[in-house]
């Protein structure tokens, strides 16, 4: 998982983005998410819909969150890009 050593750090990265994300008052960024995360099953397809929540979130949202919450987005989109397809 790229920029993560194990599923628990790559978790624990998107909850301390989505728990900062609500503080901040992007409410509509978290519940895309959220969604999207709840599909993860272990399986490709479910990787595939969290990828698809993520960059909603980064086309229509993403300007409005500082640096730091915009690099984080990043480095979980890089890693869930490498679980659908593999790289």
């Amino acid at each position: 998982m790229a920029s993560f050593r194990s599923n628990d750090e790559f978790f624990e990265a998107v909850a301390k983005l989505t728990a900062e994300l609500e503080t901040h008052g992007h409410a509509g960024a978290v519940a895309e998410l959220r969604s999207g995360f709840g599909c993860l099953n272990g399986l490709t397809d479910g990787w595939a819909l969290f990828l698809e929540s993520i960059d909603k979130v980064q086309a229509s949202q993403a300007e409005r969150f500082d640096d730091n919450q915009r690099k984080a987005l990043r480095a979980i989109r890089a890693a869930v890009y490498s679980a659908v397809y593999r790289r």
